[in-house]
């Protein structure tokens, strides 16, 4: 690993490659740890491998005119807004870590939004590159909430892990370990040889690879958004989803797309650079951008842990439904399909997808529970779907059985479940009679489902009783076919379901 060898011990591969990503694109990057898991030392000893002018600010007490620097008194005199640079300004700075994010007052925090969005301050440019910020938990004393805006600027955001979180052979690295800030008076005594773990020389060569990998990996940057074109459709999809299953309590905005959009392409660009420079090997895209999308969404960072682990619940689910664009050979219509089932309000073509398309187990079972969990009625598609599991054991989840069983009321199988026509509409009362006349039990319940909102229009007329009974007739032949020739969608499902939608 990369960090290790720069003395930054017990971090997770995929924890590092969310660092390069964000030193491979320059977007900002929000560290969250306890004290002492790194935060700061991760910034520096990069900094210091990358040769780039790099300061550390601490956001709680830095003064906005430590950033800036003091007006230049003779420039003002000529009309020219100018400002004495020195050591701390950030005028030529090209790594900042903003250390302390969250003990910054409210004013102060808001100081740093322009150099976090724009790497501009007061207007004028900096020669600022990556923007990076680290912050305590919200449970630590005399923390401030960050203020949503802020928080929207960052796009990734890495957990630090502490020692005791780690594999005891970390532990004894990180004990050992003696940096640049350690045991400073040594030196003194030691004719100036510190007694630092990682030397100079040794920092600059980890430099030239993480250079070697920076340059390989811009290049699969642009290869991959070739190759996956449809990356930005797949996450319009995905946080379509997202809101519906957080009921709107996970809504992402079109720069938190476009972080997760770069983040997703950078991250593999890097897994695949490192696997040519390193050697390394290269995960899986399904595992790895399940864990890039988590870690670029910022759930938990003002409220409490048990809401955030919420959050990443439905994010995990989300993202698990619509995985298989990731999967070898980039599958976006089984995307289309399973997106289609889980947004489209018209019950028939849930039923198509259901018991036509091959969803895999997650899907279907999900699909199969919220339905029978939600307040829809659901009546015909839980008879069909019975019908055909009967004839092919296996299409409905065996531990749905029950409760899909329970869909299948008794009063939505007669014509109690109708209300009574009113008013002039009752001259069409044998017309409507009719409609009900049908023989078998699903003709029945199809008759009943389109006659029970036929007769709650208040101007019933001839034509819209007619528009039912082809209404009937279609959908009573869709069902049909579901049930008589599921056997043939396990080897064609693309194809039976083309077939029952033309009859729409």
């Amino acid at each position: 690993m990369i960090l290790e060898t720069l003395g930054i011990y017990g971090w997770k591969d995929e924890d590092e490659n969310l660092i390069l990503s964000s030193l491979l694109t320059g977007d900002p990057l929000l560290l969250i740890g306890n004290h002492g898991c790194a935060k700061t030392h991760v910034a520096n000893k990069i900094g210091q491998a990358l040769n780039r002018k790099s300061l550390v600010y601490d956001a709680s007490k830095c003064m906005f005119e430590d950033i800036l620097g003091f007006p230049n008194i003779e420039k003002l005199r000529q009309g020219v807004v100018e400002y004495v640079p020195s050591n701390v300004t950030i005028w030529d700075k090209e790594l900042v870590l903003i250390d302390e994010l969250n003990r910054a007052v409210p004013e102060l925090q808001s100081k740093w939004l322009e150099i976090i969005r724009s790497r501009k301050i007061m207007g004028f440019e900096t020669k600022v590159k990556w923007v990076w910020a680290a912050m305590n938990p919200m449970s630590y004393s005399a923390t401030q909430a960050l203020d949503e805006a802020l928080i929207g600027r960052f796009a990734l955001f890495v957990y630090p892990p502490d020692v005791l979180q780690m594999e005891e052979e970390d532990r004894i690295k990180v004990t050992g370990h003696i940096n640049g800030d350690d045991a400073p008076a040594i030196s003194v005594w030691n004719n100036g040889q510190t007694s630092g773990t990682v030397d100079k020389q040794e920092v600059k060569e980890i430099g030239q690879k993480m250079t070697q990998i920076f340059h390989t990996a811009a290049r699969h940057f642009n290869a991959l958004r070739e190759q996956y074109s449809t990356l930005s459709l797949f996450l319009a999809r995905f946080a379509d989803l997202l809101m519906r299953e957080s009921k709107g309590d996970i809504s992402l905005d079109g720069r938190r797309l476009g972080f997760i959009y770069r983040n997703i392409l950078s991250n593999r660009a890097i897994e695949i650079a490192k696997s040519e420079v390193l050697s390394a090997a290269t995960p899986d895209f399904v595992k790895s951008a399940r864990y890039v999308v988590q870690s670029s969404i910022p759930v938990g960072l003002n409220d409490e842990s048990l809401k955030k682990e919420e959050a990443v619940h439905r994010m995990e689910i989300c993202f698990d439904l619509l995985s298989s664009f990731f999967a070898e050979g980039s599958d976006m219509e089984k995307v289309n399909t399973i997106y289609e089932l889980f947004t489209s309000k018209d019950l028939m073509r849930k039923a198509e997808i259901l018991l036509t398309a091959n969803l895999g187990e997650f899907a279907a079972s999900k699909a199969w529970n919220d339905l029978i969990n939600g307040e829809q009625d659901i009546t015909l598609l839980a008879y069909t779907a019975l019908q055909v599991e009967a004839r092919r054991p296996g299409t409905v989840p065996r531990e749905l059985l029950e409760g899909l069983s329970r869909k299948v009321s008794g009063e939505k199988l007669s014509s109690k479940c109708i209300p009574n026509l009113q008013g002039e509409c009752i001259e069409f009362v044998e017309e409507v009679e009719e409609l009900l006349d049908q023989q078998s039990d699903l003709a029945k319940i199809v008759a009943y489902s389109h006659v029970a909102e036929l007769a709650r229009k208040q101007n019933l007329q001839l034509n819209d009783i007619e528009r039912t009974r082809e209404a009937i007739e279609k959908d009573l032949e869709t069902f049909e076919l579901l049930i008589s020739n599921h056997h043939q969608s396990t080897a064609n499902g693309g194809e039976v379901v083309c077939k029952l939608s033309s009859c729409h």
